[in-house]
């Protein structure tokens, strides 16, 4: 089986379809697999800057 797609997900999605059919989809399923897997670094950015956000805006508490 030749491998189209990055994720096993989408190539399971795109496998399951009939065979006669394969071919109007993949741009679409392609494109909801590129959507995803942008999404999910857009995803992972936004939490590695909030996280060094907050570092660098934290003031620790002194212990009296």
């Amino acid at each position: 089986m030749h491998k189209e797609f990055s994720t096993a997900f989408w190539q399971r999605a795109y496998d399951s379809l009939p065979a006669q059919v394969r071919g109007q989809y993949l741009t679409q399923i392609k494109a909801a697999e590129s959507w995803e897997l942008a999404l999910g670094d857009a995803i992972k950015l936004w939490s590695r800057a909030k996280t060094a956000i907050v570092k660098l805006f934290h003031t620790p508490s002194r212990a009296h």
